[in-house]
């Protein structure tokens, strides 16, 4: 998972740096810390932060998000490259600004909280430093599952992608859409504990409280599903989608987030913070204009296109109302794979189970089986400049 690096400490009290806050920001990080860390008698100014911990070498730096965000998220590569990527980085704000979130992210803050509403969150965050163990990052891959709109079988690819993962590595399908997602009922599965519950006890959570709320399916996938019923369905803050992608990728080798087709706070930071993004069209024309106008916002957030994966799904060649050629020049993009439109599909969805078990040898499941490239670190597409009607349409 990206930014996502455990740090190491010898003793039983963390070394913590704290940058950029005032007087009543400090009083209250060393609140909320108490005897857990050893903490500066004052913060340190932005631009003596480097030499700092150039010099002290800490488990944790806290830094200010509210007197400059700028240089807050200046100063987390310059601190990474000074002292390696294990250092953990903890933003600190007074308010949850999803902008800020994102920005945080993108920089390898591993945290953000908001104080004094976060302080648990925060004890957490430096306990957890205190106590990794001295070693290279082994998180997880995290992959944002983002359907153009919807209809174009986002959570079936994601399910079936992950089955695909399943047989050899530890898989789990986190269900973030928050509007309507049902990645448990394609499955036919109750989980004991729902996402919001998750949420709702964020301070006590760990691989101990993740592994009790999920299912698992015969087929070895494990989800964390969206509530039952939809009452209790709420959107979270962005910093809460980042600490349960965070945990999750720590217990599992493969996270596949089901992001729905919604441009929300919980779809932008899984995006934000995947190693791929996989964007699923299907070959119409409102789909593809859809896809088209998502490439644009992934763009406006700075996130890398290295990372963006394109899929058609439900393609038919002699049917489909576009052809690949005509989404590839239209998108400015290659498509990195297509699953075939497949009859079968439904029988899966009602058996709750995956489309390989159904038929093996039907061309959609051969098509998911070549998902799994990628997802694995594979070249990915060329970009090149849109031609066609939505370029010309949008003005591109």
């Amino acid at each position: 998972m990206r930014g996502k690096t455990p740090s190491g400490s010898a003793s039983n009290a963390a070394s913590v740096i704290v940058v950029g806050v005032d007087a009543r920001a400090m009083g209250q990080v060393r609140e909320t810390l108490g005897t857990e860390a050893v903490l500066p008698t004052t913060p340190i100014p932005y631009e003596d932060a480097v030499a700092a911990v150039r010099r002290q070498r800490p488990d944790v730096v806290i830094t200010g998000f509210d007197a400059d965000p700028e240089e807050a998220v200046r100063l987390a590569p310059l601190l990474m490259n000074e002292v390696g990527s294990k250092i953990h980085l903890v933003a600190l704000s007074s308010g949850a600004d999803p902008d800020r979130i994102r920005a945080a992210m993108r920089a390898g803050y591993r945290e953000f909280v908001v104080l004094p509403a976060d302080a648990e969150l925060l004890r957490q965050a430096v306990h957890e430093a205190t106590f990794a163990e001295d070693r290279d990052d082994d998180s997880g891959e995290v992959v944002a599952m983002w359907g153009s709109k919807g209809g174009v079988g986002t959570t079936f690819l994601a399910i079936n992608l992950a089955g695909e993962l399943s047989p050899v590595h530890r898989v789990c399908v986190a269900d973030l859409d928050f509007a309507m997602g049902d990645v448990a009922a394609f499955l036919d599965l109750t989980p004991p504990q729902s996402i919001a519950d998750v949420f709702r006890n964020i301070g006590r959570l760990d691989e101990r409280m993740l592994a009790g709320s999920v299912a698992v399916h015969s087929s070895k996938i494990h989800v964390l599903g969206q509530p039952s019923d939809l009452e209790h369905r709420e959107e979270p803050r962005g910093d809460l989608v980042m600490r349960v992608l965070t945990a999750t990728s720590r217990a599992y080798q493969y996270v596949i987030a089901d992001c729905g087709s919604s441009l929300d706070e919980a779809s932008v930071t899984a995006a934000t913070v995947a190693d791929y993004i996989v964007i699923i069209t299907t070959p119409d024309v409102p789909s593809v204009k859809d896809t088209w106008r998502r490439l644009q916002f992934i763009e406006k957030l700075g996130l890398e296109k290295e990372r963006l994966r394109l899929v058609v799904s439900r393609y038919d060649r002699k049917t489909a109302q576009l052809s690949i050629a005509d989404i590839e020049t239209n998108l400015g993009r290659r498509v990195d794979a297509t699953v075939a439109e497949d009859r079968n599909v439904l029988r899966s969805i009602h058996e709750g189970t995956l489309l390989r078990d159904v038929d093996k040898r039907c061309e959609g499941a051969r098509d998911i089986g070549r998902l799994v490239s990628l997802v694995t670190g594979e070249e990915t597409a060329e970009e090149s400049k849109p031609t066609g009607f939505f370029g010309r349409l949008l003005g591109r």
